[in-house]
């Protein structure tokens, strides 16, 4: 774990992580800022697109990072409501789990998709089941057991959708990196 830690944060010393993040930046904040909400409940965005090919390209650190970024970034250009750090822990937290879980991963379509499925099952139990389900509940001031039911729901709508766009989308991310000649590893070609 340190040594992934470690090398996805030597990520950030190169310009073309720099560069790719920015974008991904941008993309995400474009994606948030079309964010579906049901009343009261939940939110349902697509910036999971750019935390994970950020994860998938340069790990957990800077996935982190970016999610960090784009959460504090909506809310700085878009608010809707008080700043709740939170909601910006429950990002950095997703980042970080594309990263360990996608980094430099590509052994196949099996395991690619293996693992896509398990990160999303992850983020969706730890990080909005039940992180986001408490911080709706203490920013909302409704019961966790109220809010809980919708959500499962909406979670067990968006996790197959979000990993079929995943392996879909990282699989097209992969061939053109590969392509455009930005890995600096060859060992990890698909």
């Amino acid at each position: 774990m340190f040594n992934l830690l470690k090398n996805s944060f030597m990520e950030l010393k190169k310009t073309k992580t720099i560069v790719i993040t920015g974008l991904l930046l941008a993309i995400s904040l474009t994606l948030n800022t079309q964010a579906l909400k049901i009343e009261g409940i939940t939110i349902i965005t697509f910036s999971f697109i750019a935390n994970s090919i950020a994860g998938f390209l340069f790990g957990p650190v800077v996935a982190g990072t970016l999610g960090g970024l784009t959460d504090f970034l909506t809310h700085v250009i878009n608010p809707k409501g008080a700043y709740f750090f939170g909601f910006t822990f429950n990002a950095i937290l997703g980042g970080v789990f594309y990263g360990t879980f996608l980094y430099k991963k590509i052994y196949g379509s099996k395991k690619l998709v293996l693992r896509i499925i398990i990160c999303k099952i992850l983020i969706s139990v730890i990080v909005n089941l039940t992180l986001g389900t408490l911080w709706y509940s203490i920013f909302s001031g409704k019961g966790f057991l109220i809010l809980l039911p919708a959500r499962i729901y909406k979670e067990l709508i968006v996790i197959p959708i979000h990993c079929i766009v995943m392996y879909v989308l990282l699989k097209v991310v992969n061939r053109i990196y590969y392509q455009l000649n930005l890995n600096d590893n060859e060992d990890i070609k698909n």
